[in-house]
């Protein structure tokens, strides 16, 4: 991921990140593929050591003529979507193990001007980090393994209107930043008392620090903040229930849970449906879960049901 970006840079959809998804609807519909919303998946049914469809929450059996592909975290997939009498024993005790990565504290901005950067170059960046220098990242990471709060957290901060000019009004900013924190706190590091309840106050003391984190590279931004909205690890989960804690990337990619260990190191052969988007490996770099060409890997045909031949 880190090489595409050098060479071709990240791209965004025109309009906001609704086009992406509507792209990505009218794609699977020139397929014949539908797409029904509001209708919550309660079961998935297996029959034969096979997935042969779901069952939604108001009792509709949709049939699954190829496969069934699951775009939700490992929880839900694991412990509520598959009764786990369909599952090998092994697979159930090493998911006892599995880790999540860190939550995630993300705040938007609108911006009565664009961000004024000490350093000209971020500027024209779409996607900017901030740390000052490695001993810094470094602190940081040591804080979140310790349980702590970073009192100077590590931000990636995002220009979206630098990005794409339709965002928001000529000669402003529409922005956004977000740092990782423990699942579980200890302590705030940085000695303002935030626990951890995500309640308003610990809300606007984080949001509060991760824009004197971004003043800290940018003297002046918080002056050119019209409005914000904060989104504490709870808020992210309520409005996506894979979001657990606030982990946005379906469980740790470190190497213990990567490649043939992802979700965890049980054998596959057994499982009765394909995993997809940020559940298999690479995890959270490979769109939708789809290798865009049919065939076995570890983790089965990802979906070589919808998509086309290489």
């Amino acid at each position: 991921m880190a090489m595409l970006g050098q060479t071709y840079g990240f791209p965004v959809p025109a309009g906001g990140s609704g086009a992406l998804a509507g792209a990505l609807v009218r794609r699977l519909e020139s397929r014949g593929g539908r797409v029904r919303c509001g209708r919550r998946v309660e079961r998935i049914v297996v029959r034969g050591g096979r997935a042969v469809g779901v069952r939604t929450a108001d009792g509709d059996a949709v049939p699954a003529r190829r496969a069934v592909l699951a775009d939700v975290s490992v929880s839900a997939l694991y412990g509520k979507l598959v009764e786990p009498e369909h599952l090998p024993a092994q697979l159930l005790d090493d998911l006892r193990r599995f880790q999540w990565d860190f939550a995630t504290f993300k705040v938007d901005w609108a911006l009565d001007g664009p961000v004024p950067w000490q350093a000209e170059q971020a500027s024209r960046a779409g996607t900017v980090h901030l740390a000052d220098g490695l001993d810094e990242l470094t602190r940081f990471a040591a804080q979140i393994a310790m349980r702590q709060v970073p009192d100077r957290p590590f931000l990636v901060f995002g220009q979206m209107t630098t990005s794409d000019a339709s965002r928001s009004p000529r000669g402003t900013e529409s922005a956004w930043a977000y740092t990782h924190i423990p699942h579980e706190i200890g302590v705030d590091a940085g000695d303002e008392g935030i626990t951890g309840r995500w309640d308003t106050k610990d809300q606007d003391v984080m949001a509060d620090r991760v824009e004197r984190q971004v003043e800290r590279f940018a003297p002046g931004f918080r002056s050119l903040v019209r409005a914000r909205r904060v989104l504490a690890p709870p808020t992210l989960e309520a409005l996506d229930g894979n979001l657990v804690g606030g982990a946005i990337n379906g469980g740790t990619s470190a190497l213990h849970q990567q490649l043939v260990f992802r979700p965890c190191p049980a054998p596959d052969a057994r499982r009765p449906l394909y995993p997809a988007s940020s559940l298999p490996p690479p995890g959270p770099t490979r769109a939708a879960g789809c290798t865009g060409r049919p065939g076995p890997t570890p983790h089965g045909p990802y979906c070589a049901a919808t998509c086309p031949p290489a």
